[in-house]
């Protein structure tokens, strides 16, 4: 007995000098070398006594605090209502199963490879993956080297042996979301969840109520080995206790919000600018230009726009397209000016002869009026 022991210690030590169970790991976006013990619970071949190999899935040993939570919570939040606005998953779901799957962000594949969802690469060192060393044997059609076992769920295995315990390593935990919404459910096994979901909110369904069933179905079609009820179960109570629901984007919901466009005419006169007919209007140059194809700002007099409104026009406005004519000239009617008439009073005096200057000093108008404009409209 002793010497079998002394043979198990000597492999196990080999084992160590060849750094096959020492890891590089990824600690949410960055590289680091830590010692695994302390941030979890110890696996067999850390700890040959404490060790269990069903510590792998744990959680950290300290566990989130309110705050982390929270925190964990409105990240996944945006990338799950980016999911469903893209996806037509409810985005309830998506944040529900990131808790679930990886403890608020806490577990050994979150924690290391960003990955929340425990999504495995199986094969035999993948490019692109990260080993949880010391898992419990999941290989059902080979068998694991073994090493040393020390009892029920205190297994040492031979880890370069292994294919059934490598994850997805993701860069962001943004980027496991997006992979699991738009790589894993809507593939062929899982896609029709999606298409059952949305018709039963359409078909009146309350939101709560669609979104476990959602749950349900993928579970049962694989997603969750423990089946449909326990999946919509565990999860549907995360989903209470957060009140998720109230980011699920329902397509009859957002269309509602939405203020339908309404299209007038303006044609354009002197002094129009894009500017301007964008004040007119309430929209912007941008949304003008778009309107009409136009790719400067240049406009011409005559020329028609079309205006996307976007509010409802209860007197629309518009003005009805023209054609544009040559203006008639002006015809200027004759200004008379009235000339002063002077009349001299005749005085009989005696006839002398003298020299008479012209007295009547006819003084110009010098009214000039100042034309006050308005206040220029900008």
């Amino acid at each position: 007995m002793l010497i079998n022991r002394i043979i198990v210690s000597a492999i196990i030590a080999a084992f160590l000098s060849l750094g096959v169970f020492q890891s590089s790991f990824i600690v949410h976006g960055q590289t680091t070398e830590v010692e695994a013990s302390s941030l979890f619970r110890p696996l067999p071949f850390e700890d040959t006594e404490l060790g269990r190999n069903s510590h792998a899935y744990l959680g950290r040993i300290q566990a989130p605090t309110e705050q982390e939570k929270e925190n964990f919570v409105n990240q996944i939040t945006e990338y799950g209502i980016q999911a469903s606005t893209q996806y037509g998953i409810p985005a309830s779901a998506i944040i529900g199963m990131s808790i679930i799957e990886s403890g608020y962000g806490t577990t050994r594949t979150a924690h290391f490879a960003n990955n929340l969802f425990g999504i495995k690469v199986w094969g035999f060192n993948p490019a692109n993956a990260w080993q949880l060393k010391g898992q419990p044997d999941e290989d059902f059609d080979r068998a694991i080297p073994v090493i040393a076992n020390y009892g029920t769920d205190r297994i040492l295995f031979d880890e370069t042996q292994r294919r059934d315990n490598w994850y997805r390593k993701f860069n962001s935990y943004e980027h496991s979301v997006q992979f699991l919404t738009g790589t894993l459910l809507v593939n062929q096994r899982y896609g029709f969840a999606i298409k059952n979901y949305q018709d039963r909110i359409a078909n009146g369904w309350v939101v709560k109520d669609a979104s476990k069933e959602y749950l349900y179905e993928i579970a049962n079609a694989g997603y969750n080995h423990l089946g449909g009820d326990y999946y919509r179960n565990v999860v549907g109570k995360l989903m209470d206790q957060w009140d998720l629901y109230r980011h699920d984007v329902i397509e009859h919901d957002k269309k509602e919000d939405e203020t339908p466009i309404t299209g007038v005419y303006h044609t354009v006169v002197s002094g129009d600018t894009l500017w301007r007919i964008s004040l007119q209007y309430g929209t912007t140059v941008d949304a003008i230009k778009s309107a009409n194809n136009l790719t400067s700002d240049m406009l011409f007099i005559g020329q028609v726009l079309t205006i996307p409104v976007k509010q409802p026009v209860l007197e629309p406005i518009v003005t009805e397209p023209v054609i544009p004519t040559e203006p008639e000239p002006i015809k200027e009617e004759p200004v008379i000016v009235p000339q002063p008439v002077v009349v001299e009073e005749l005085i009989e005096e005696p006839v002398v002869e003298k020299t008479r200057g012209n007295g009547n000093n006819n003084g110009g108008n010098s009214n000039s009026g100042a034309n006050g404009g308005g206040p220029k409209k900008r």
